[in-house]
């Protein structure tokens, strides 16, 4: 059954907004390799990294969590069983972090993870994380009273539901501490890769007996959990300041710096100001810059590095299936022109021109660097030839609507787009909505009517690093009102309830491909590109990596001055 109420997956594209509005793309895979001794030189502890927020946070707890600037901060304070690093490949994995192992059943129902000893809250709670502590607070993360909008990730646990919360007063009846070392999970089906999804914020680990004793709000403006650093003050709209866990329980993975100050600056010329003066260590670039900055002094002698970094993100224009012109009620007629749409998508205009070169061709909607990832998953390549004989044969056609949020980016790439199917043959019309009034108008849109959605822009960053995560929750006919599409062909859903219960891994990958390429030729989206996000970092400080899913790990820092 298709849920509206709950629209976590939106506000999650909070952190694509983000990234769109300085046009600093995102895609994925690659990371940067480790300068050679001598040249980063040798870690030591001290000093302070100035780092910057594109926004101020709507939470940064783990109940809270809900776009990457909040998930930045939530990355080095709060740890959960796993956490995600990048393969040799660039692929991002779980690898354990308070968990020392785990394994599941055959069927990958019930699944137990044996806890590492030794683990602690940071201060003021200084005791020992036990398997209780899991039940609480995964607990805590999908009790509705709390409105987590990222709970979703908790799901598949047994008393929870698929909107990603538990009903009744049980709560999560599938988690259950065995003893203090031993956690057992028990699932509503089988999910071969429950595991990897446990690096997400929401299933860290918190102290839910000293949340309960300060109350939530007062948490969630200084979370303790069991990370390398401690939150030290947030001031709204100004800046975090975290400083370091002095008995942090991993000293193999122990911060070298002091302190990392966060200031939030949303505007990204005054974030590029600001760096310039050497206040910030880090930044993004103005719209229509990155070539200038590559070419600065500055850059070419080493002093700054300025990069694109991949990133596990997806920019797509997204049909309502449900409308009578464009969508599954219009049959063959309807597939034509989202076909000769995709045909005509000149995608690369929009990489090369209003990009700066930045982004990649998406082929498909799961991204590079993801693991198993297959490019040219898509049928329907830049063809603007047969876009032109697919409308020719579609006679007279009604005019087009295509959304976008407001956003003089959004707006660029729409009317690179627009040129294109005008080419084609097709008229099509553009109209802009402010982020919350475009997020209201898109759920409002799942009758199809004159009112609702045709055609509108969207991006997608990984939850988790999965050919699930792209899947599964945005296009599975239970989940895809979340992301606007309001796909349904049973046939796909079957393909990846199969590739969830598979545990053989070759063969999980190969459903999850099929699934992506029967979604693609059915066509209730254009790829348009993966992110990339171009950033400049100032070399006085060693270490840096901005990894696939946005985060940098402030503990793998230190000042070489």
């Amino acid at each position: 059954m298709i849920n509206l109420r709950k629209n976590w997956r939106s506000l999650m594209l909070l952190a694509v907004l983000l990234v769109a509005v300085s046009l600093v793309f995102a895609a994925c895979g690659e990371e940067e390799e480790a300068a050679p001794e001598g040249e980063e030189g040798t870690p030591k502890p001290g000093g302070v990294y100035n780092y910057v927020l594109s926004a101020n946070p709507t939470a940064i707890d783990a109940v809270g969590v809900q776009e990457s600037e909040g998930w930045q901060i939530a990355h080095n304070t709060l740890e959960g069983l796993v956490t995600y690093v990048q393969d040799e490949s660039g692929g991002m994995v779980a690898e354990p972090k308070i968990a020392e192992s785990w394994e599941s059943n055959d069927d990958a129902t019930v699944w137990t993870f044996h806890l590492k000893k030794g683990v602690m809250f940071q201060a003021p709670v200084s005791r020992e994380v036990v398997a209780q502590d899991f039940v609480d607070s995964w607990n805590r993360a999908t009790d509705p009273a709390n409105g987590s909008y990222t709970s979703y990730v908790l799901a598949p646990i047994k008393g929870c539901t698929d909107s990603g919360y538990w009903e009744g007063k049980k709560g999560l009846t599938g988690v259950r501490a065995v003893d203090d070392s031993t956690l057992e999970v028990t699932l509503r089906y089988p999910f071969a890769e429950f595991a990897q999804t446990l690096g997400h914020p929401v299933a860290s680990v918190t102290p839910v007996d000293y949340i309960e004793k300060i109350g939530a709000k007062a948490y969630n403006r200084k979370p303790v959990g069991t990370g390398p650093f401690m939150v030290k003050e947030w001031k709204n709209n100004r800046y975090i300041d975290l400083v370091k866990n002095p008995d942090y329980w991993d000293k193999e993975n122990a911060a070298y710096l002091d302190e990392v100050h966060c200031a939030i600056i949303t505007e990204s010329s005054t974030q590029w100001l600001e760096f310039q003066k050497g206040k910030l260590d880090y930044s993004t670039v103005p719209p229509g810059q990155v070539k200038t900055v590559e070419g600065m002094p500055e850059v070419k002698n080493g002093e700054w590095t300025a990069k694109a970094w991949p990133t596990l993100s997806t920019y797509f224009y997204g049909f309502n299936m449900n409308n009578p012109v464009v969508g599954a009620p219009a049959g063959d007629k309807g597939l034509q022109i989202r076909k000769a749409m995709a045909l005509s998508a000149d995608t690369q205009h929009v990489i090369s021109i209003v990009g700066e070169g930045v982004p990649l061709p998406a082929t498909g909607i799961v991204p590079e660097g993801i693991p198993g990832y297959k490019a040219g998953q898509s049928p329907y390549a830049y063809d603007p030839e047969a876009a032109k004989e697919t409308v020719a044969g579609l006679g007279k056609l009604p005019t087009l609507r295509v959304w976008y949020n407001t956003d003089e980016g959004h707006q660029k790439i729409a009317e690179v787009l627009q040129a294109g199917w005008k080419a084609a043959g097709l008229n099509v019309e553009l109209e802009n909505f402010e982020w919350g009034a475009y997020l209201d108008k898109l759920a409002k849109s799942q009758k199809g009517d004159e009112s609702s959605a045709q055609i509108f822009r969207m991006g997608w960053i990984a939850d988790y690093p999965s050919l699930d995560n792209f899947l599964y929750p945005l296009f599975h006919s239970s989940q895809s009102a979340t992301m606007y599409t309001f796909y349904n062909n049973p046939e796909f859903d079957d393909l990846v309830v199969q590739a969830r219960q598979t545990t053989d891994a070759t063969q999980r990958t190969n459903l999850y491909l099929q699934a992506e390429k029967l979604m693609l030729q059915d066509a209730p989206i254009i790829p348009i590109y993966y992110y990339r996000d171009f950033r400049v970092t100032n070399n006085r400080i060693g270490g840096f990596v901005h990894d696939p899913m946005y985060q940098t790990h402030f503990w793998e820092l230190w000042v070489k001055e």
